[in-house]
């Protein structure tokens, strides 16, 4: 099985990118996740949180679908702005 799966914590740990690659459809889905905000861990808060998941199936605010073109369009963008 391939590894297609990818999570980026941002760096103040409250948040994460989630890229997962769909082989089936070639589609890469990219998900924004909310991890807590800091010091926030009542239990009213994790209550909150595991009901957000019950209800939407993930933990994730949004989510972007992106196909082959426009996957490479990013990687462009970001190795342009790497080499800048």
């Amino acid at each position: 099985m391939k590894n297609n799966k990818l999570h980026l914590t941002c760096e103040c740990h409250t948040h994460e990118l989630h890229f997962e690659k769909d082989f089936e459809e070639d589609m890469w889905y990219i998900s924004f996740w909310q991890r807590g905000y800091g010091s926030e861990s009542s239990l009213g808060y994790k209550l909150k949180c595991i009901w957000h998941i019950l209800k939407h199936g993930r933990p994730y605010g949004d989510e972007v679908i992106l196909n082959k073109q426009d996957l490479i369009k990013l990687k462009e963008y970001i190795d342009k702005q790497l080499n800048a």
